[in-house]
């Protein structure tokens, strides 16, 4: 049989095939094997009737997430709290870079607007005028219908630290109730609602429902993180070829930045992972 893992918890890898889910464990050769199946995976099983069903193999990934392990993502969709939590740019920009290494494309979800509108305005402003698909929604009017139209077809890993409100957005768009986690009232820090990685979805809308994070590691050189700014492909005027938008004169991006054609908090976050990536690599 073939079919795609929707969930994995305790060992148990759950199936979907056509209008049913099976349960299943891994075959031990996959213990010797570098494929280890995670969420997302579309596989072949075996199930006999009233018996444990076992995955035999692991069709090829057109990609992967590694925190957390999802798999065959059309879509990161990047939830960024205006407040309870903080947001931290950092850590949205590094989120950014790691999805679309993977070569999965990037919307932007600015969450709870009502809260600050202005500072949801400039966030939005931000990654609009960087390239991405962005939207502004709040749980306090209908907002989140462009959203689900916008997300039809797609299967998606919703991306954010806890308490950026991805349970409330999924259960939203997919009109399912799911397990809404609480901000703390002392540290403003999510606490983490969810426990395992699964799929959930609806007629066509299919949704990673993971953990939050809160720090990524890169995996590229300080010289290729140029290339997963996309908005630095606009200026390509540089005086030198290999330009890494730094300190090297003629520089057509930082032109742009001054020029207000670039956003600034965008550079600044590249200044500091530049200088993070090369520190990582000096050691």
């Amino acid at each position: 049989m073939i079919g795609k893992i929707i969930k994995l918890t305790g060992g148990f890898y759950y199936i979907k095939s056509g209008d049913k889910i099976f349960e299943t464990r891994a075959r031990g050769n996959f213990r010797h094997s570098k494929v280890e199946p995670i969420v997302g995976d579309d596989v072949e099983f075996k199930q006999e009737e009233k018996t444990l069903g076992y995955i035999e193999k692991v069709y090829p990934r057109k990609n992967m997430l590694t925190r957390p392990k999802v798999s065959n993502v059309d879509l990161a969709l990047i939830v960024i709290p205006v407040m309870d939590p903080k947001y931290n740019l950092v850590i949205i920009d590094k989120t950014i870079i790691q999805a679309e290494y993977e070569g999965i494309d990037v919307a932007i979800v600015v969450n709870k607007s009502d809260l600050d509108e202005e500072s949801a305005k400039e966030l939005a402003k931000i990654y609009k005028n960087s390239g991405f698909d962005t939207f502004m929604i709040s749980d306090k009017d209908d907002s989140i219908k462009s959203l689900r139209e916008y997300l039809r077809g797609k299967t998606v890993a919703l991306c954010g630290v806890s308490g950026a409100g991805k349970s409330t957005i999924t259960s939203r768009i997919l009109d399912k109730d799911v397990e809404i986690g609480k901000v703390s009232e002392k540290t403003k820090r999510g606490k983490h609602t969810t426990r395992h990685t699964e799929i959930l979805y609806n007629e066509d809308i299919y949704i990673f429902d993971t953990p939050g994070f809160s720090s990524l590691s890169l995996k590229i050189s300080e010289d290729d993180l140029k290339n997963f700014f996309r908005e630095f492909k606009n200026f390509t005027s540089c005086k030198f070829n290999n330009c890494n938008h730094i300190k090297e004169p003629k520089c057509a991006v930082k032109d742009a930045v001054d020029k207000g054609e670039i956003e600034k908090s965008r550079y600044e976050n590249y200044l500091y992972i530049y200088n993070e990536l090369k520190e990582k690599g000096e050691y």
